[in-house]
């Protein structure tokens, strides 16, 4: 497609990118290890965040969050206390399950998306990212396309996690306090990635 530079980089760059865990990952795999179904409605929700991430990226919200360190802070930590919020249940659950994923702790839709947009160097991140790969003057269309292509790869990789996650989790059927500390081990995860996230 006229616009995009170096295609065969921004694959293998996006690909690496995708296999490298992040909050969006775990907040799947804890909604697909209590249900395949979860675990899809989970993904809806990252790459509905991804989408918004993206659109807001190519208007410019990227440069008003670098120019005001307020609306930056204010994101960051309300997502990094999201984070450490949802870890703490998973730590201090007594439930033979993956209580990330039941149904009391909330829409596993709403839960990933959350955690998808309140992180503001996702922005920047893919502010920074795709406009490596779009040449000076390339339409709106070009942001659009690579970003399409960024969530059909994410989306492929968070596939074949979820349909992973039900495997395993017949086998912690079989032994349910291996699946409570799957669980813990889950929360104390999250609550890693909202201190980096707050902190860093």
């Amino acid at each position: 497609m006229p616009g995009i530079i170096d295609f065969p980089t921004f694959l293998v760059a996006s690909t690496l990118l995708i296999l490298s865990p992040g909050p969006g990952t775990l907040a799947i795999l804890g909604s697909a290890t209590g249900s395949r179904r979860a675990g899809f409605a989970a993904l809806a929700g990252t790459s509905a965040g991804d989408a918004l991430l993206l659109a807001a990226a190519a208007i410019g919200a990227a440069g008003i969050l670098a120019a005001n360190p307020m609306a930056f802070d204010l994101l960051k930590y309300g997502g990094g206390a999201y984070l450490v919020w949802l870890g703490i249940k998973g730590l201090l659950s007594r439930e033979q399950g993956i209580a990330l994923s039941q149904a009391e702790q909330g829409s596993p839709f709403k839960r990933s998306l959350f955690v998808t947009l309140l992180n503001p160097k996702a922005i920047i991140f893919f502010m920074a990212f795709f406009p490596q790969f779009v040449s000076p003057g390339a339409s709106g269309w070009t942001f659009a396309v690579l970003g399409g292509i960024f969530i059909a790869l994410n989306c492929l990789y968070q596939t074949l996690l979820i349909i992973g996650a039900g495997f395993i989790l017949r086998h912690l059927d079989s032994a349910p306090h291996y699946a409570l500390w799957v669980n813990r081990l889950l929360g104390a995860v999250f609550i890693l990635f909202g201190l980096r996230l707050a902190l860093g």
